[in-house]
């Protein structure tokens, strides 16, 4: 396992490379071992030595004698740094190759698009005063280096004042291009071959900082040059922490020793760079679903009438506009809409209060608030799509604070309620929460459609990504991916099991089903963020072949927690082996792992509404693999490029609402 002191190992053997009785011999006669650090391991290595010699920390020949040395030993296994003597011969034999005999052509040996960015961050951030040191794993920055950084972004903020620097990040994403059809594009950019590299503005997290500073009027007095500061300081912070993508071929081939610090970098990467959304269209199928599912004894639990409160979120959706903020007269909207203005204590006055690093995702609280106070006498709401998302969050808790245990079912229930409209008129067959025997084992079906020999089965979970994940603790994050992801995958799989063996409602008695085709479809409440990015998922399974997660430092919670991950992922992976299509006898994952999506209630809804059969729904989703690490992004792209043409109906462009008063 690679250590954070193994560049300064790999330093010391760099150092010893001309030492009496250092004979130079090939990495592959020299560092084969069968239990030392994997290629991947090393790579990551290699690529902080590249960070650190643009810092200038590191020996620009020591950065280039590791890259040459991991071209080497290609898929092999490597000596532990701590094997000094192996690692002084490997780096002694690069350091004698041709290529680097010329000093002119050592100069001009280039960095990874990666290593430079974040080097150059990196440099940045040091000669403004900060300490930035470099370890194994890549960039580390000082406790109070990060602290006062956190500050600083926070005040230039607050000198902007929250809501003018809330309008220009969305003023900027317009003119970016940066939204299509209601929902806003917060992916990777420049990940092309040839595309231009730079590092991306920290969207997310500077619009969660605007809003934690909403009560502050701009005093800078020169607000392009606060502006500039603020965004080159941010951008910085941010590609210090290297969870960007600078090509579309990132993560594609995940080795298991990898795994831990991928999903940790997407988590982070979620933090910063994107902010949950949803389409309204979808939010209003999600609220009519759970009138439907609420009963009398649980709007009585509850203290209001579900249709009530259904019918001021929708009045607020539409006075909002869909590609800016809008502020209204809070007496206004009290008065207009008194039973939210009561289950929300009005618009909120102290938002995000204990948040200013992303890495405190826990004390961001903006995901749930409908209604931000402006002032006095001003409330405000985001763009259409962050409210709908945000009236999900706050209805859902509002459900599990009212009806405890009982939540979980109406939630279920609403989920399924509203896949099951959605999906009516789009396949001859519609099953909803539909159960089922297999030689005495019981099985349910959330929601599943046929038509013909195309099947689509889809499974929910009322399981969140809880704020402690977004927080970085990928304990609670493995155990809420296993909760939700792992579980729903492994139920798909059970049915398309029953289902080639004809036992399920969706065919009939000796029918032949060889040749059906389903999809399965996970489907989680709200959004996962980039970890259900379709292409990092499918990277995540194929990695887990084979593999078993160990906790390195004991703890019995964690262990108990990776123990779960293990056991299922092992029965997961076993399953699957028995549906997918076989190579040389063995499961190929990938061609079975295309037809499986992992997507949030809203993200499902739209499709829907955008095809006129379930099948053509998630065609265009299959082979979508553009690397933004957004969904949202990823469609914008597609449609751009002509992917869903004959499968989806046209975007329809509406102009926003931007009304200043409540309608009387």
């Amino acid at each position: 396992m690679l250590d954070d002191g193994d560049l300064t190992r790999f330093l010391s053997a760099f150092e010893a490379r001309d030492l009496p009785g250092v004979d130079p011999r090939p990495p592959a006669e020299v560092l084969p071992s069968e239990d030392g650090l994997f290629p991947a391991e090393f790579g990551r290595l290699v690529s902080s030595l590249q960070i650190a010699s643009v810092l200038g920390d590191v020996p620009r020949l020591a950065a280039v004698a590791a890259r040459l040395i991991l071209n080497e030993i290609e898929a092999q296994r490597c000596a532990p740094l701590s094997d000094h003597d192996a690692w002084s011969q490997a780096i002694a034999w690069a350091v004698e190759q041709p290529a680097f005999s010329d000093p002119a052509a050592l100069a001009s040996s280039s960095l990874r698009d990666r290593e430079t960015i974040v080097g150059a961050a990196c440099l940045r951030l040091r000669k403004r005063g900060f300490r930035i040191d470099v370890g194994a794993y890549g960039p580390r920055i000082d406790g109070n280096a990060r602290r006062e950084i956190v500050r600083s972004v926070e005040g230039y903020t607050g000198l902007l004042g929250g809501l003018d620097t809330a309008n220009q990040i969305l003023r900027a994403m317009r003119d970016a291009n940066n939204l299509h059809d209601g929902m806003w594009l917060f992916g990777e950019v420049g990940l092309g071959l040839y595309a231009a590299k730079h590092p991306m503005i920290p969207v997310g997290w500077l619009m969660s900082l605007a809003l934690r500073n909403l009560e502050k009027k701009g005093t800078a007095r020169k607000p392009a040059v606060a502006w500039a500061t603020l965004i080159e300081l941010a951008t910085d912070f941010a590609a210090v922490h290297d969870s960007q993508r600078y090509s579309s071929f990132e993560d594609m081939d995940l080795h298991p020793s990898q795994l831990h610090r991928t999903l940790a970098a997407s988590t982070l990467w979620r933090e910063f760079f994107t902010l949950p959304q949803m389409p309204a269209q979808a939010m209003r199928k999600v609220l009519d679903a759970l009138v439907g599912v609420l009963t009398e004894d649980d709007a009585l639990r509850l203290g209001f009438a579900p249709s009530a409160l259904v019918s001021e979120i929708t009045k607020l959706s539409e006075w909002s506009a869909e590609d800016r903020a809008t502020t209204f007269p809070r007496a206004d909207v009290e008065r207009a809409l008194p039973l939210l203005t009561r289950l929300t204590k009005g618009a909120a006055e102290r938002v995000n209060s204990g948040y200013s690093d992303p890495l405190a995702a826990d004390g961001r609280t903006q995901d749930s608030v409908l209604l931000f106070a402006c002032g006095r006498d001003q409330a405000m709401t985001l763009p259409r799509s962050f409210l709908a998302e945000a009236t999900c969050e706050f209805v859902f808790g509002l459900l599990w604070s009212k009806l405890g245990s009982d939540a979980a079912d109406v939630v279920g229930q609403t989920m399924e309620r509203a896949i099951e409209r959605a999906c009516r008129g789009k396949a001859s067959t519609v099953l909803s929460s539909h159960t089922y025997e297999v030689r005495g084992q019981r099985f349910e079906c959330d929601a599943a459609t046929r038509h013909e020999d195309r099947i689509a089965l889809i499974e929910t979970k009322g399981k969140m990504l809880t704020r402690q994940s977004r927080s970085g603790d990928m304990f609670a994050f493995f155990r809420d991916y296993n909760d939700s992801f792992l579980r729903m995958l492994s139920q798909l799989v059970r049915h398309e099991i029953n289902l080639r063996a004809g036992d399920t409602p969706l065919t009939s008695p000796g029918e032949v089903v060889g040749d059906l085709r389903p999809v399965k479809v996970a489907v989680s409440p709200l959004s996962y963020g980039p970890v259900s990015d379709k292409a990092l998922s499918s990277t995540v399974i194929r990695s887990l072949v084979g593999a078993k997660l160990t906790v390195v430092v004991p703890d019995r919670e964690n262990e108990r927690i990776i123990a779960d991950f293990n056991k299922r992922t092992a029965q997961l992976l076993d399953d699957i082996a028995k549906v997918a299509p076989k190579r040389h006898g063995l499961a190929h994952l990938i061609p079975y792992l295309i037809d499986v999506f992992w997507l949030d209630l809203g993200q499902l809804l739209y499709v829907l509404d955008r095809a006129d059969t379930v099948w053509d729904a998630l065609r265009p989703l299959k082979h979508i693999t553009f690397g933004s690490r957004d969904f949202w992004t990823e469609l914008a792209h597609a449609e751009r490029g002509g992917l869903t043409a004959g499968k989806w109906r046209p975007v329809t462009f509406i102009s926003g609402n931007a009304a200043r008063r409540v309608p009387q």
